[in-house]
């Protein structure tokens, strides 16, 4: 391989990796923000006298759940996708 085309392609590697990383912080940060929306939902049911408030509370937790799950499967993906560009550009031989 030629040092240029091999020197593209690790910093081409290298831009992914870190647009990948940040998107992870990105997902991090919407698990936290979404576990705590539950949590405040939870203390608000104990709370909640009224039936229709409690149902609304309840259905707001579980599509909160759901998201939660649909945030984690995104996170493995992109956690495998950033293992392997890092494989990949590991195998790379260096450009200098």
């Amino acid at each position: 391989m030629a040092i240029s085309f091999t020197k593209s392609m690790l910093n081409r590697l290298t831009q992914e990796i870190t647009e990948m990383e940040a998107g992870m912080t990105e997902l991090q940060k919407k698990t936290r923000k979404t576990t705590l929306k539950i949590n405040q939902l939870e203390k608000d049911c104990k709370l909640s006298s009224s039936p229709s408030s409690l149902s609304s509370k309840m259905s707001r937790i579980t599509k909160l759940q759901a998201e939660l799950k649909k945030i984690s499967q995104q996170q493995l993906e992109l956690s495998k996708e950033i293992n392997k560009k890092k494989t990949l550009r590991a195998q790379l031989p260096s450009a200098e």
